[in-house]
């Protein structure tokens, strides 16, 4: 295989939001520090705010944040800069942004930066060969089910492969295969035979301190079909998703998969253009194998 470096990098200071792409990253135990650093509560159905329920707060992926400074381990969450679709912008000022962001979607919220135990998204189970964000069926999940105490969804971080993107533009040349549908904390630029389900149960080197272990696929949500800032919506997402890589998921089923979920096994600064190293390692145990060996029973329909 030829050489793997790291392409491109995102953080997420505000959950649902598009992120913000940077030249370098810090991992800590629970992932990229400070992404999803913040999110929304909403008042009514006493949720956190998802966007993989479209049709009650998509919008708010039309929304862009930044944070004002780096964060830092172990320090508090930087204040943000929030940009609005109509291209307005709020920076530092918690309650004038729980305003606007209620506004756009029509409810009452609050901004937050921890999580109390038992909080849920609702996600839409989305049909793969229908029009995904049509379908009724939605979920209550309990969020950062892998990464405790987090406002990620499941696991502490998202990784992507150019390669996986190579291979859904040939599954299905009209659909824009942007990275940003699938939302991942690092993109690595690999080899075009580089298989991304070959490196699960592995750990990668990035540059010359961090390392994390590769734990399962990433199953892909309505999220990756609904619009976003440069992105049309577009149903036929999941279908080619579906076509290359169909995935069974412990005990949970089958379910359209790009991209892999890792954990942190060593801290440190990852920056574009470090080089990535692939090592076979003994069976490791982690706490996302761990949550999906659960997950069915933690999941309900929602109210």
């Amino acid at each position: 295989m030829a050489g793997i470096q790291v392409d491109r990098l995102w953080r997420y200071p505000v959950k649902s939001m598009q992120g913000e792409e940077v030249d370098e990253v810090v991992l800590g135990p629970s992932g990229v520090v400070a992404d999803r650093g913040y999110g929304f509560f909403d008042i009514d159905s006493q949720r956190l705010v998802s966007a993989k329920h479209p049709k009650r707060f998509g919008a708010l992926l039309g929304c862009s944040a930044r944070y004002l400074h780096d964060p830092a381990p172990g320090a508090p969450t930087p204040p943000i800069e929030v940009t609005f679709p109509d291209g307005s912008v709020v920076s530092d000022d918690d309650d004038e942004l729980a305003r606007r962001v209620g506004a756009l979607l029509g409810r009452e919220v609050r901004l937050i930066t921890t999580v109390e135990d038992g909080l849920c998204i609702d996600e839409v189970v989305p049909e793969v060969d229908g029009d995904p964000a049509a379908a009724e069926q939605v979920l209550q999940v309990p969020i950062g089910l892998a990464a405790p105490g987090s406002l990620v969804d499941l696991a502490a971080l998202h990784i992507l492969t150019t390669s996986t993107l190579a291979r859904l533009a040939e599954a299905d040349p009209q659909v824009q295969w942007d990275s940003r549908r699938m939302r991942p904390n690092i993109l690595l630029d690999a080899d075009a035979l580089a298989d991304e389900d070959d490196w699960f149960g592995c750990d990668l080197h990035l540059g010359a301190e961090a390392v994390i272990h590769v734990v399962g696929p990433t199953a892909r949500c309505v999220m990756t079909t609904v619009a976003q800032p440069g992105l049309a919506r577009d149903p036929r997402v999941l279908k080619a998703i579906a076509a290359i890589g169909l995935r069974q998921i412990g005990v949970l089923g089958q379910f359209a998969c790009a991209g892999s979920y890792a954990e942190v096994v060593t801290p440190g600064v990852v920056r574009c253009g470090d080089a990535v190293s692939v090592e076979r390692v003994e069976p490791r145990e982690t706490a996302l194998a761990a949550t999906i060996a659960m997950m069915s029973g933690a999941t309900a329909p929602a109210d």
